[in-house]
């Protein structure tokens, strides 16, 4: 009897399976309405947009007027999302290398809101050294930590929006926010000038198509997709 194929790990997927995916669930995620959602929550109308894969989100910002600066390491990605919305700005960079021109390029557009929704976790950027159900998480923390600190050097950003997928029973989602809070503080931010509370987190409810198919979703647990608005602390804030 013929053995099913096993699907690839997280560690181990192959790139173009990866691609594939990441363009399968975010044309899901715009399906479900998951992006005007997260638009939503951005008031901003000038946005820096850090990982806009084949832009979708890029696509759903824009009908919600906003101008747009859309980062991506990756050009297969940045010319993909530039045939679907060929108004916004563009730059391939890495954000956890980051360069002055780069700085002065976001200083000229002059955003006031960071977005960063659901940063993609390629196998070859992946830890080794921590088991494999940790390690895309480790690498999306060690992500938003250097979108949050290029955040603070651009002081016209004045809020981040940080958003991911996650899965928890509904009826603990309260617990949930203060969760995300929590380790957006001592993960993320560091000693950037931004900050959050549970209030600033919201969960809206997904169909079980936009979770990664990776690891199948355990009985009674809910897929949700978490936004947090992270705000800039003014230096007065600080001194006081």
């Amino acid at each position: 009897m013929m053995q099913p194929p096993v699907k690839p790990t997280a560690l181990d997927e192959p790139i173009l399976d990866t691609l594939a995916r990441w363009s399968s669930e975010s044309t899901d995620l715009d399906k479900q309405g998951a992006y005007d959602w997260l638009c939503g929550r951005v008031k901003a109308s000038r946005v820096l947009e850090i990982g806009c894969g084949f832009g979708q989100s890029t696509a759903a910002l824009n009908r919600h007027g906003k101008a747009v600066f859309a980062l991506d390491n990756r050009m297969d990605c940045l010319e993909a999302a530039r045939e679907r919305v060929p108004d916004a700005v563009y730059g391939l960079a890495d954000i956890r290398q980051v360069h002055e021109l780069l700085i002065q390029d976001l200083v000229e557009f002059s955003p006031e809101a960071m977005v960063l929704w659901i940063a993609g976790a390629p196998a070859d950027s992946l830890p080794r050294d921590v088991p494999e159900q940790y390690a895309v998480m480790q690498y999306r923390l060690a992500f938003q930590q250097a979108a949050v600190t290029l955040a603070g050097q651009v002081v016209s950003i004045r809020t981040v929006h940080l958003a991911d997928r996650t899965a928890f029973p509904w009826a603990m989602k309260d617990a949930g926010r203060q969760t995300m809070a929590q380790l957006i503080t001592n993960s993320v931010i560091g000693s950037s000038p931004f900050r959050v509370d549970q209030a600033q987190v919201q969960y809206r409810k997904l169909a079980l198509p936009a979770v990664s198919s990776h690891h199948a979703m355990p009985g009674g647990m809910v897929p949700v997709l978490g936004e947090a608005t992270l705000e800039r602390i003014d230096p007065v804030a600080i001194s006081s």
